[in-house]
């Protein structure tokens, strides 16, 4: 028996999970990410681009929380309208904003550290070459954030095919 199933998108879908900050949770949210993306009807093509881009946003988000010494959860979203998106938020703060005040003797006693600004110049190109790496992955990419108060958001969309009576995957 052939089956053919049909796409109708009358409510936006979303699924929604937390992770430990760790690698093998990484792996773990890439495989994810393929199925929802591939149930959701993301062309068979983009779902390597899919499972490779949700990794580089779930692994800046675990280094940032690394760096900070930060055990909070890494929140994964996946919405399923009309475009899949993925969103990935970290809880880490803008570190450039908190050093701020502690080169100017605020915040951690005035203990600046000269290897500090080193760690924290090193962090930002790290950062920086996993957004360019993310850029050159999805053409829909947005990174809101960090502030001091708050981390940041990695929300990344790709076409599906259009929904209605027609149309299956």
């Amino acid at each position: 028996m052939n089956t053919v199933r049909q796409v109708h998108r009358a409510e936006p879908v979303t699924v929604r999970f937390a992770f430990t900050p760790a690698a093998a949770y990484v792996r773990a949210a890439r495989l994810v990410a393929a199925d929802v993306a591939s149930h959701a009807g993301v062309a068979t093509g983009l779902l390597d681009e899919v499972r490779q881009a949700v990794g580089e946003a779930c692994t800046r988000a675990v280094l940032r929380h690394r760096d900070r010494d930060l055990d909070d959860l890494v929140r994964v979203e996946f919405s399923i309208g009309d475009r899949f998106v993925a969103k990935i938020t970290d809880n880490a703060h803008d570190l450039r904003a908190s050093s701020q005040g502690s080169a100017n003797g605020v915040g951690l006693g005035g203990d600046a550290r000269a290897n500090d600004h080193d760690a924290l110049e090193e962090d930002t190109l790290s950062e920086e070459i996993t957004l360019i790496v993310l850029g050159g992955l999805v053409e829909d990419l947005v990174v809101a954030g960090p502030d001091a108060e708050r981390g940041t958001t990695v929300t990344m969309s790709w076409p599906l095919p259009p929904a209605g009576p027609g149309a299956d995957h």
